[in-house]
């Protein structure tokens, strides 16, 4: 292997020294002459470069069980506070009628004053809403218009709300406090 390197001190290192014989047993049941085995691995030694990388990375210092649980563990964390995360705003967060919908999405600046009028006066989506609806499947289009210039109320926990809302430049977060801000108009 390429971690050992021929020496004549190969004796002087107690830890290569109680690794041969077993090195030389492994050849045998690979089918090799203990003669040739021992021929081969006569005077090799660690490199010493490489022992003193096994020292100092993770991986070598602890068993490869405890190394992936831990990774296993984090991820498994990430997920139930991201699992949590959307969850909660379904809990939370009431329904906000078209009217509190568009005026805050004009309070935001998302759409203008002019454009939310339009929507709640005549159900004509605003032009950056309706740009995101143009970009969903041509099998969703119509449902999402519909939805979106026929509804009196907005659930927060609809799919189409994180769904429009990404397209709209919004996060969870972002999307729960525009809810917020609306359901206080």
């Amino acid at each position: 292997p390429a971690a050992w390197a021929q020496t004549p001190s190969a004796a002087q290192e107690p830890a290569m020294a109680a690794c041969l014989p077993g090195l030389v047993a492994r050849a045998r049941e690979q089918g090799v002459t203990p003669a040739l085995a021992e021929a081969r691995l006569s005077g090799l030694t660690a490199d010493p470069d490489v022992v003193a990388a096994t020292h100092r990375q993770a991986e070598f210092e602890k068993p490869v069980w405890a190394y992936l649980d831990a990774a296993v563990s984090e991820r498994d964390a990430l997920a139930a506070q991201l699992a949590a995360l959307q969850a909660a705003p379904a809990a939370v967060l009431p329904a906000v009628s078209d009217r509190q919908f568009f005026q805050s999405l004009a309070a935001a600046g998302t759409i203008s004053q002019d454009e939310a009028l339009a929507a709640v006066m005549t159900g004509t989506l605003p032009a950056r809403i309706e740009a995101a609806v143009a970009g969903l499947p041509a099998a969703e289009q119509f449902a999402a218009r519909m939805l979106l210039s026929g509804a009196t109320a907005f659930e927060r926990s609809h799919p189409m709300v994180a769904q429009l809302g990404a397209a709209l430049g919004y996060d969870a977060a972002a999307l729960d406090a525009l809810w917020r801000q609306a359901a206080a108009l």
